[in-house]
């Protein structure tokens, strides 16, 4: 008989980030509960997606925890002869009640977290983002309003967007001696207006004085 089941809500990191592999898909980062189901057939759980090496086998019934997938198949975590193992299963081997939406959410939460990551690390604004990701890739807005009614909350985050210019001065040097020395100026050419609606960017306008000038978003 098939047990399938969404476990409580994640509490903690179970996977430490500087053991994970590269290509996998954890479910922890992506899914608001754990994955938990029953193998029906005798599955074998392997310690590498190779499939090279064996490391338990279940029995029929057995219970097993997703913690994963990649193309070769999924990582698991069950308990052996009073033991606790996490290896490989094949993709054949897979529960089969094990609800293909979960999968797919999995991907598509794993597919929004790339985008955001990738907008913080180039300091832009994305729709979808929530305000904590923003001050995470822009920092604090200098001007803030909201908006509550029957249809929500709205909430408009304004920044100053500035361009790097450099000036040159002449300032003491070594042993008295005068030299020309290079440095940057942030100078204000325009703003960037963030609206949220129910939590998250719905809409991003750049106004700019310049608009050839490549602006960079500064707390």
């Amino acid at each position: 008989m098939l047990f399938l089941a969404l476990a409580p809500t994640w509490t903690r990191a179970d996977t430490d980030p500087a053991l994970r592999e590269d290509g996998v898909l954890y479910f922890e980062d992506n899914l608001p509960s754990r994955i938990m189901a029953a193998v029906k057939d005798p599955t074998t759980i392997y310690l590498r997606r190779d499939f090279q090496t064996a490391l338990a086998g279940l029995d029929p019934g057995a219970k097993l925890e997703l913690v994963g997938m990649s193309p070769e198949g999924f990582l698991v975590k069950a308990t052996y002869r009073n033991n606790t193992v996490s290896g490989w299963i094949r993709a054949e081997d897979l529960p089969p009640g094990v609800d293909p939406a979960l999968l797919a959410l999995a991907k598509k939460n794993q597919a929004r977290n790339d985008e955001v990551a990738a907008a913080i690390a180039r300091k832009s604004v994305i729709r979808g983002m929530t305000p904590d990701e923003v001050r995470a890739s822009v920092g604090e807005p200098e001007q803030t309003s909201s908006h509550t009614d029957d249809t929500g909350s709205t909430l408009t985050w304004v920044f100053t967007t500035y361009a790097l210019q450099y000036q040159t001065s002449y300032a003491p040097g070594f042993y008295g001696r005068v030299q020309l020395q290079t440095y940057p100026v942030k100078v204000p050419i325009g703003q960037l207006i963030v609206n949220f609606a129910n939590g998250a960017v719905v809409s991003v306008e750049e106004h700019k004085t310049d608009p050839n000038s490549p602006g960079i978003v500064t707390n």
